[in-house]
């Protein structure tokens, strides 16, 4: 669990405490977390990798994490609550169904409830941190 919360710590980071170029710095970042080849010069990809393949984690869930947080590089609003919730699945499921595979299910019925936690966690979020997000330029709430 350590090994994806600093995946995603990471990942989130990059975007938002990123002083450089955060594209280019992102876009480096997915491909080494991304890839089967042991990167021996980081160790949150070391332990992610290791992670990722001991628990067989879908590497698609893990493109969506970054797809998700490469949208805060781009888009300040969400115009309804589909666009809101496409959003925080990328953010926030995709953390629970990766979680899944390390804590283990018993079936796959548990995916969708997964998925609408996310998004529920999601929104808590967004809800708590209105002004911040407003002070930052951005606003979560359709």
């Amino acid at each position: 669990m350590r090994a994806l919360y600093a995946f995603c710590r990471v990942s989130d980071d990059l975007v938002d405490c990123s002083l450089g170029e955060a594209v280019a710095e992102l876009r480096s970042w997915q491909q080494s977390t991304l890839s089967e080849l042991d990167s021996q010069d980081n160790l949150v990809v070391m332990a992610w990798l290791d992670t990722r393949l001991r628990y067989n984690i879908p590497l698609r869930y893990a493109e969506q994490l970054i797809e998700g947080v490469s949208y805060d590089l781009k888009q300040t609003r969400y115009e309804t609550f589909s666009a809101l919730a496409a959003y925080s699945y990328g953010v926030a499921s995709t953390v629970g169904l990766m979680s899944m595979h390390i804590i283990g299910f018993s079936s796959p019925e548990a995916i969708p409830y997964a998925v609408k936690l996310g998004v529920a966690l999601q929104l808590t979020n967004i809800l708590r941190d209105v002004g911040e997000d407003w002070q930052s330029g951005r606003l979560y709430l359709p």
